[in-house]
């Protein structure tokens, strides 16, 4: 396994791989990308800096030395801004200090709806400035066709600066809000699908 914290800006990236072969980017603790690589991959995420989305790719490669290993390249808005990264042969840090929402957010893919939100309730009252806690909220509001709540849920995961906020546009489990009238509202109120490119 392969781990590395990276400062991007004001936030902390962290590279982490498993022995399935996935690889995981997170920033300021959220998961932002999550990839199977072979030989190496390119992860795409949006970050919300002052007040608009910026578009990133983060692209990962074998050394081809004979120790092996892997390096990679970060670009925003395609723009090269760090090249040839060596990630070191390291475990990543231990379990989540917040089990319920490790529970509620498994509970709430596994389409355990009502129990993964009362899981992600109780989760909130340990930390209510975790983004994700409100995404998967709004995912299990969602999925009961409650649009209200998944909204409201939406809203407080924006305003807690969720890390890829295209996520919300794309997302299986949010499909039921985003029939709903008000989701353009919404969208362009929080420019979700700007990238810098002017593309979706």
């Amino acid at each position: 396994m392969y781990y590395k914290k990276i400062k991007l800006g004001d936030k902390e990236l962290e590279f982490d791989n498993d022995w399935k072969g996935y690889e995981f980017i997170k920033i300021n603790g959220q998961l932002v990308s999550k990839k199977h690589s072979v030989f190496g991959t390119t992860h795409e995420f949006t970050l919300r800096e002052e007040d608009r989305s910026v578009f990133y790719t983060l692209t990962t490669r074998l050394t081809g030395s004979m120790e092996g290993g892997i390096v990679i390249d970060i670009r925003k808005e395609g723009i090269l801004i760090m090249e040839n990264i060596p990630i070191p042969y390291s475990i990543s840090p231990g379990e989540p200090k917040n089990p319920m929402k490790k529970s509620g957010i498994s509970k709430i893919k596994a389409f355990d709806i009502k129990e993964g939100i009362d899981d992600l309730i109780k989760a909130m009252k340990i930390n209510a400035e975790d983004p994700e806690i409100y995404f998967y909220l709004a995912c299990g509001y969602s999925n009961l066709e409650e649009s209200s709540d998944a909204f409201r849920y939406l809203n407080l995961a924006l305003e807690n600066n969720l890390q890829n906020p295209k996520i919300i546009d794309s997302h299986e489990m949010l499909a039921f809000v985003r029939m709903q009238p008000d989701y353009e509202i919404f969208i362009k109120e929080y420019q979700l699908l700007s990238d810098g490119s002017g593309e979706k």
